[in-house]
């Protein structure tokens, strides 16, 4: 069985390294945003898009370019690679419409947004593991910090050995990171026989059919939103005076492609801040996902359509919507827990250790009683209360959601055929 895994380790990078890993991101963005600007004058000209093979024709005439001639100093790989990009989403933008795959016409990238690069090719000396070091291309070597082994760690506490088949080199918050995205061939593990149901909640994130709960701590995370808004707030403040100052002749223009030091150290908090939800997050995610992948081999969890139920109820001028301030609120809380990585992340660990996740329809699993089977909106008179109008059963809601996702996995016949494909203990 293979296996795909991410390293990810911290750069230590002094001055002179991090200018050198910023300008070899810079010039990958820069050639994306100079291939689009040369598809998007085909595109409304009506003319023939260009292929990778035809912009990899006009990188080396960028290259040659007076104008152009710093690209040579970059990396070559990542350049081509931000082509490839190029024309991976494109070709998305083409799909069906009922196609999930399918994306928006790719936009123009901005500086120190999602800035990294990727080499795919690259000697296997250029990793050395055991110093904590990689060398990269037209740089030399950058030690990372070795927080584990790239290996697998099997089941019995050993570890395999994998072969490393890109290197992602990315910008967080000022920091740099080095990513190992790592192959290996392992033997499949024996599944469980254990299976949950589980209900995904913003009350309580994770309801478990036995009657435990997995709960992310919300409150933290409604703090560092009130301090993003406060911040966001001086940043909107910090365009508006800098604008009346400009009319008085008392400062420059504003212009946001060159913030000044405040603007800078604002945005500078903002992203800090968003990145502590980002870790608060994908801490539960991992924590509770290593919890059941450990106990179950088979998790039930509800088909939840994240995109449609965080739609707007605000309607149009002709039809306005309905208690559309309620439904911003549960927007929120939604997004706040994140349905999409918490199943990602529940998948991912329950693969490793042998198990499937099995998706099953949502519908009616809240209101249904899982005693004498009346399924009735009204059995549901509270967010937190189950009480059945005919047979009286009481219990917490989200325990009866996940109860009757664990039933509706169990007779649903996609959970028999995968289940058989996988050996049991």
């Amino acid at each position: 069985m293979k296996i795909l895994c991410g390293y990810k380790f911290e750069l230590y990078v002094d001055n002179p390294l991090r200018a050198a890993l910023s300008r070899n991101a810079g010039c990958r963005r820069f050639v994306f945003n100079k291939a689009l600007a040369l598809q998007n004058e085909r595109r409304k000209a009506g003319e023939t898009l260009f292929t990778y093979s035809e912009l990899a024709a006009e990188l080396v005439q960028w290259k040659k370019a007076v104008e152009t001639s710093f690209l040579k100093e970059a990396m070559s790989q990542p350049l081509q690679q931000a082509l490839r990009d190029l024309d991976r989403a494109i070709r998305d933008s083409f799909r069906p419409k009922d196609d999930p795959a399918r994306k928006e016409w790719p936009r123009f990238k901005a500086k120190d947004v999602g800035d990294g690069f990727r080499i795919p090719q690259f000697k296997p000396s250029d990793i050395d593991d055991a110093n904590g070091r990689v060398k990269l291309p037209k740089i030399g070597w950058v030690r990372y910090r070795k927080t584990r082994p790239i290996a697998f760690r099997n089941a019995d506490g050993t570890f395999t050995k994998g072969t490393v088949r890109q290197i992602h080199v990315n910008k967080d918050c000022g920091r740099w990171f080095v990513v190992f995205t790592t192959e290996f061939e392992i033997e499949p593990p024996m599944m469980k026989s254990v299976e949950v149901g589980i209900d995904i909640g913003v009350v309580h994130a994770v309801a478990l059919s036995d009657g435990r709960f997995f709960d992310l701590d919300t409150d933290r995370l409604k703090e560092i939103e009130n301090r993003i808004s406060v911040l966001k707030r001086k940043l909107s403040l910090n365009v508006s005076a800098r604008k009346k100052l400009a009319e008085k002749g008392l400062a420059e223009p504003f212009d946001k492609t060159k913030p000044g030091r405040k603007r800078r150290r604002l945005k500078e908090r903002i992203q800090r801040l968003y990145r502590r939800m980002r870790c608060i997050r994908l801490d539960f995610y991992r924590k509770t996902a290593h919890a059941l992948a450990q106990e179950y081999g088979c998790v039930y969890a509800e088909d939840l359509k994240t995109k449609n139920m965080t739609k707007s109820a605000k309607g149009t001028v002709e039809n306005p919507g309905k208690k559309v301030k309620q439904k911003s609120g549960l927007n929120r809380a939604i997004l706040r827990t994140g349905f999409y990585g918490l199943t990602q992340a529940i998948a991912w660990q329950l693969e490793k250790t042998g198990g499937i996740l099995e998706k099953v329809n949502p519908a009616y699993t809240s209101s249904l009683c899982p005693v004498c089977g009346c399924c009735d909106k009204r059995n549901r008179p509270k967010q937190a209360v189950f009480h059945c109008i005919v047979c009286g059963h009481d219990q917490n809601a989200d325990t009866v959601g996940a109860v009757n996702v664990l039933r509706k996995g169990r007779t649903g016949p996609s959970a028999h055929v995968n289940k058989s494909a996988s050996p049991v203990q």
